[in-house]
């Protein structure tokens, strides 16, 4: 028992602390004045694409609604061999547009990762933004988003949550956006999405952070913090009503539990210890309820009775912050079912991890190797 009442207490310890990570408020709008009027384009938006016919409308809609673009120099898409429409719907949007576009094609490389490097690559924006295919946000985003960005900083960490899907995916999607931005504000960025990054162009084309694992399907967004974290670069985040990037959740079960495998993997591979160690901790906690309900319903021990309770309360408390912050109560009611569901999706996950399970990734098995 001593086992597990040290696990919760690290848990405790973890949830506590990015919620108050998260209560922080970054103003960086005393930085300001580093920026001069000839430097408002200073923003180059990267997005890589395969095959997101179905969603790409959506982003689309969102770059045409927005208020003011004036920090956005150009915008590149780049193209990972899609086999749909994909490529024609963008190029028959740009039309008549007032953004400055590239669309780009991989010939023989594949991959996320190539696909961001050539955008990079074409770019001679201060700052580079990479942004998934089936994203939206608020029309005052890039409005705002040039008043936060301060001219010191090399990363910044946006806030990523699901609009729609799966009820455990979202819930789980409020929850790692909490700890993501919390633990950054406390200087100890342990997770990243690449569904919204933005980082400095010299930087990047310093570090080259994919170089050693451009052969990795996923794990872009990890590798290029691991790389900034291991090299001293600063790390900040943007956060705000209008600065919160939704994206589109999983429609199935069997997709959540493969983005999770994903998941799962490149962040063994980012080779990040904290990252790794406080997953570690999750993992176990989580696990650690099935023989704690056995004490309970077997010799009635009170102990686990309270570690259990005491979990369901620190988990109420994150979830609760982040429909607080992200102004969405809509997954409260789901609480109790994630509780008792969240266990068995991580001990499947952790079976899938240890046969080796293949899974394939938008037509493409996944390479975590």
């Amino acid at each position: 028992m001593i086992f597990f009442i040290l696990v919760f207490i690290f848990y405790t310890l973890f949830i506590s602390i990015s919620i108050i990570g998260s209560l922080i408020n970054i103003d960086s709008s005393h930085t300001i004045k580093d920026f001069n009027s000839s430097n408002d384009k200073l923003l180059t938006i990267i997005v890589p694409f395969r095959n997101e016919e179905i969603r790409i409308n959506t982003l689309l809609s969102s770059f045409e609604n927005q208020y003011n673009y004036k920090c956005i120099d150009q915008i590149i898409f780049v193209d990972d061999h899609s086999s749909d429409k994909s490529f024609e719907i963008i190029k028959n949007w740009t039309f008549n547009k007032n953004f400055n576009f590239k669309i780009l094609s991989l010939s023989s490389d594949f991959g996320k990762k190539k696909a961001i490097d050539l955008g990079i690559n074409n770019s001679n924006s201060e700052y580079i933004m990479t942004i998934d295919a089936d994203v939206s946000f608020n029309y005052l985003f890039f409005s705002e988003l040039k008043d936060k960005l301060a001219s010191n900083s090399d990363l910044y960490l946006t806030s990523v949550i699901e609009n729609n899907g799966l009820f455990i995916s979202k819930i789980s999607s409020f929850v790692i956006s909490i700890i993501s931005i919390g633990m950054a504000n406390l200087k100890s960025p342990i997770l990243v999405n690449g569904a919204g990054l933005i980082f400095r162009k010299s930087i990047y084309d310093k570090l080259q952070p994919f170089s050693s694992n451009f052969h990795i399907s996923s794990g872009d967004d990890m590798f290029l913090l691991k790389s900034f974290i291991k090299n001293g670069n600063s790390v900040n985040t943007i956060s705000g009503n209008s600065l919160t990037i939704l994206t589109e959740g999983p429609s199935s079960f069997k997709s959540f539990l493969l983005r999770s495998l994903r998941w799962s993997g490149k962040m063994k591979k980012s080779g990040i210890l904290i990252s790794n160690l406080l997953g570690l901790l999750i993992v176990f906690c989580n696990l650690s309820l099935f023989p704690l309900a056995f004490f309970v319903w077997r010799y009635s021990n009170n102990i686990a009775l309270f570690l259990i309770l005491f979990k369901l309360t620190m988990d109420t408390s994150i979830l609760l912050i982040a429909s607080i912050r992200y102004k969405d109560y809509s997954q409260l009611k789901y609480l109790f079912l994630m509780f008792f569901i969240y266990p068995f999706v991580l001990a499947l996950v952790t079976i899938l991890n240890i046969i080796n399970y293949d899974s394939n990734w938008k037509g493409r098995k996944v390479n975590s190797a």
